[in-house]
């Protein structure tokens, strides 16, 4: 047991490093293709092609910081990795404001403030596995990628990596529909995204819990447990997702202020907080439910529901609905309205799977 788990360390981290790099060399050559396609309005391409590049540049820190937090949580510790985020999400505000604002770096100085904090997470994460007990740590001499461990990391990550890849398509089709708004929705967006990105921060931590824990509690046998897992990482996840995306969207001026001081950027992103990070805490019930079924070994079938739920029918309202009903607050609710379908279609798959699992045991 314990050279399986050296075993999967060592493939994990060498894997992470690997696609890092991998997506480090591809955010070079495909930024402004990429941006062309999405249609980018000419006035702001340059800034948006150099934003991709300087971002995929730290693309190797992203990944093993997010295989190292993985590990970590795979052995019950989900703090650690949260107080790393938080830290690192510190680190890339002051940042933010030191190199906008004090330095005038503009763009590119929003995508060196993020390319230090992602440094910065990976640097601390890895610091603690070159120090956890073993079987748990990482001796960078002994990086090798083993094939039975490959193959059962494969079996599971590869339906979540296919998901994660059509929804970044689905989410560039719509962006693609938000450019042909201008400049100033554009912006408006972006500075609201950020604010999205520090909620599903929380989202992402019950994530990791939900996963782990459910994970021990089904190879144990115990389902009650797996069930009690399940809500309180649901009912956590709803609740103080649900109270960061009121308290941005209630003082939307406020935060957007931190970004811009135009008034049509503060429109376009007013519109966007109120819509869509208002209502962004109901991802939670396919994030947690999708998670939960991915700890009892079902990673296809919220795979395949996420990406009907969410990514084609993102699809099919920008090139379907948008068109008939014109405008960007009609645009933007096509989150809050994937995400209900989403959610429903998730959660109903993991009621089923417990009721089969409870009638099996009975």
């Amino acid at each position: 047991m314990n050279r399986s788990i050296r075993n999967a360390i060592s493939t994990v981290q060498l894997v992470a490093l690997l696609s890092g790099f991998f997506l480090l060399v591809l955010g070079q050559v495909a930024a402004r293709p990429i941006l062309t396609w999405m249609g980018t309005p000419p006035d702001v391409l340059d800034e948006a092609v150099t934003y991709l590049r300087i971002y995929f540049l730290g693309m190797p820190f992203i990944m093993a910081f997010n295989f190292g937090a993985a590990i970590l949580r795979s052995m019950g510790d989900t703090r650690r990795p949260l107080y790393i985020l938080v830290m690192a999400g510190v680190v890339n505000t002051l940042l933010n404001l030191l190199f906008v604002i004090g330095f005038g770096m503009g763009v590119a100085g929003v995508a060196v403030a993020t390319g230090i904090a992602n440094a910065v997470s990976a640097t601390l994460i890895i610091r603690l596995l070159r120090k956890e007990k073993e079987p748990f740590r990482l001796h960078f001499d002994k990086m090798k990628i083993h094939g039975v461990e490959l193959s059962r990391m494969l079996r599971i990550g590869v339906p979540a990596g296919v998901q994660g890849m059509i929804f970044s398509i689905s989410n560039v089709v719509v962006q693609s529909s938000i450019n042909s708004y201008g400049a100033d929705a554009i912006a408006g967006s972006s500075a609201a995204l950020n604010f999205e990105y520090y909620c599903y921060f929380i989202i992402q931590g019950f994530n990791g819990a939900a996963i782990s824990f459910i994970a021990q509690n089904y190879g144990a046998g115990r389902m009650d447990r797996v069930h009690r897992v399940f809500w309180i990482c649901m009912g956590s996840s709803l609740a103080f997702c649900a109270a960061f995306n009121w308290l941005f969207a209630w003082q939307d001026d406020f935060f957007l202020g931190f970004f811009s001081d135009v008034p049509m950027v503060h429109h376009f992103g007013a519109i966007r907080m109120h819509i869509v990070l208002a209502c962004q805490f109901i991802a939670s019930s396919y994030e947690i439910a999708g998670s939960s079924l991915r700890g009892m070994g079902k990673s296809l079938t919220p795979a395949v529901l996420t990406v009907f739920g969410t990514c084609l029918l993102r699809i099919v309202w920008v090139y379907g609905v948008s068109p008939v009903w014109r405008g960007y607050d009609v645009l933007m609710m096509v989150y809050p309205v994937s995400w209900v379908v989403t959610g429903l279609l998730v959660l109903t798959a993991y009621w089923l799977f417990i009721r089969k699992k409870r009638l099996a045991l009975n």
